[in-house]
């Protein structure tokens, strides 16, 4: 790992003497602060969305940020699995996932047998539900270690931070351990929510907005192109071979009704068992819209960025994560969705800038992962959907065919999460069998299945970071999120441009191949310098460059 840390302080080095002091200002001069630091992670963007669609976006949204600001054009996830959970962990910390303790969305625990959601927390109660609902047992709980925002509060105890998102795990992890508030969304309800671990209340603003019921007054409607048909011809056409549906259309291809599936003809229909209201709202560019008016009104009820200290607002779009498993990144409602998102930031942009005045924030972008195409696009080289269920099952009986035992009753395979096995160690041993051999065994089972690329065993791993870590680039990316205690045994990776699960259409994403890690980076406002940057980096570097431009401690294990 001191490789690991070493390359990643190099780039950090380079990038502040890139980006960070705007002139050749003496010793003796002071660098402004920002009043307000705004975090916007868009979930799920791939680092092309930038380019492809750059002729159809007009001033003031993303071209505000790569005009007037900073551009990282190699910028990379140094872990796998390259998820949402991980992704928001590291944003604002730069910590590595074997430090933090997010190895996932969700793991395997062994201490309980039960799978460990990256948030949940069942000492808390939401805030704005029912206090019992699951939706509301939420917190940082499960997250071991601080970002910029709990270095914010050591060095200014005045200056609020505030995280906002409709997925929790995206609006908790960039907060830190000890924000002013996180807010998510509650998808039966159609509020903004959060939990004890915050406050005992909502504050009235936040009762207000909810009580404006905007997610309701979008049901029912169409969703259309922006623009006209030629702007989309760069895209797939519509109803292109591997796309899913939205639930309810009879086919993916435009417009498409935002339904309703607590009224008929759904309401009655067993195939919609939907608590969810809004399901189909939240994969719309409108949930971006709603998520960025909510991150508006805590700028004005908050008065962010206007007391006289800096504030922190981390910002996370999460209905593009939801187009884009079900379309795929190559589709016209992944094009669609960011021509509309652009010109919502533009929006935001107008709002910062009537408020506080652009000249007074810092602006960082990028994504949390990126998405794979849709393995059909790959028949050439036999990509595909890998059922994970069979997979699993298959690899189950071919090791106990091997070693003469049936797997089904003894389980020495407990459980297969977060692309781990996990093996009942004790059983093996007792069995006569050695540990090491085994977990080789599983990998290589595991190898005979279609489309599986690799496999790295917990022996290879712990050997390795004992030596001071590997520098092959995938097996890099695996020991940084190799947590001893919370890992599982045998890691398995899909060959490129397959990928497990989503069998009825749509796209994933999950690996350490570029298509995943690749994301945009760019900074904007006080303490960057404009420009284009081709060096290497990782969101990993971004809280350690805010950390510098707000003049406080970076947090505690940053690898960036």
């Amino acid at each position: 790992m001191k490789k690991i840390f070493a390359a990643c302080l190099f780039t950090v080095i380079i990038c502040f003497t890139s980006i960070y002091a705007q002139t050749n200002n003496s010793a003796k001069q002071t660098v402004p602060k920002p009043k307000l630091v705004i975090s916007i992670l868009i979930d799920q963007m791939r680092a092309d969305y930038i380019d492809r669609f750059y002729d159809l976006y007009p001033d003031g949204g993303f071209k505000l940020l790569t005009e007037h600001g900073a551009k990282f054009t190699t910028c990379n996830y140094q872990h796998v699995p390259t998820a949402t959970g991980p992704g928001h962990s590291v944003l604002l910390s730069g910590i590595p996932l074997r430090e933090s303790g997010i190895i996932a969305n969700d793991w395997y625990d062994r201490k309980t047998g039960k799978e460990i959601y990256c948030v949940a927390d069942n000492s808390v109660n939401g805030v704005g539900l029912a206090p019992n609902a699951e939706e509301g047992k939420r917190s940082p709980k499960n997250f071991d270690g601080t970002s910029i925002c709990d270095e914010l509060l050591k060095a200014s105890p005045n200056s609020k931070r505030i995280g906002i998102s409709i997925k929790d795990r995206a609006a908790i992890l960039p907060a830190g351990k000890h924000p002013t508030a996180a807010y998510w969304f509650d998808a039966a309800t159609g509020n903004w929510i959060t939990s004890t671990y915050y406050m005992k209340a909502l504050p009235q603003w936040v009762v207000d907005f909810n009580n404006k019921k905007i997610p309701e007054s979008y049901l029912g409607k169409e969703w259309v192109e922006l623009l006209p048909p030629s702007a989309y011809e760069r895209a797939d056409k519509d109803n292109a071979i591997g796309e899913a549906n939205i639930d309810g259309d009879s086919l993916p291809v435009f417009p498409h009704v935002i339904h309703d599936f607590t009224k008929p003809p759904f309401a009655d229909n067993p195939k919609f068992k939907y608590e969810d209201k809004y399901g189909v709202f939240l994969l719309t560019p409108y949930g971006n819209e709603f998520t960025l008016l909510f991150a508006e009104d805590a700028i004005t009820n908050e008065k962010l960025g206007q007391r006289g200290v800096t504030d922190i607002l981390s910002v996370s779009i999460s209905p593009t994560d939801y187009c884009g498993h079900t379309f795929g990144p190559d589709s016209r409602e992944i094009e669609d969705m960011y021509l509309r998102l652009d010109r919502q930031l533009a929006d935001f942009f107008k709002f910062i800038d009537k408020t506080i005045g652009l000249q007074n924030v810092t602006i960082s972008l990028t994504g949390d992962h990126a998405a794979a195409q849709i393995p059909e696009k790959h028949a050439d080289v036999g990509a595909s959907r890998i059922d994970t269920r069979k997979f699993v099952t298959d690899v189950k009986e071919r090791i106990g065919k091997l070693y003469n035992y049936d797997e089904s009753k003894e389980n020495l395979i407990i459980k297969y999460s977060n692309d781990y096995f996990y093996l009942d160690t004790m059983k093996i041993k007792t069995k006569g069998l050695s540990v090491v051999g085994f977990e080789n065994a599983v990998g290589q089972e595991a190898l005979k299945e279609k489309n599986i690329g690799d496999y790295i065993t917990r022996d290879e791993l712990e050997r390795s970071i004992a030596k001071g870590g590997s520098r092959d680039p995938y097996m890099m990316k695996v020991e940084a999120s190799f947590n001893k205690e919370l890992s599982g045994d045998v890691t398995i990776t899909p060959a490129k441009y397959s990928f497990f699960g989503h069998l009825g259409g749509g796209t994933s994403h999950g690996t350490p191949y570029d298509y995943d890690t690749h994301v945009p980076l760019l900074f904007y406002g006080v303490g960057v310098k404009p420009g284009t940057y081709e060096i290497p980096c990782s969101p990993y570097d971004i809280s350690a460059t805010l950390s510098a431009i707000m003049g406080i401690n970076t947090p505690a294990k940053c690898a960036g």
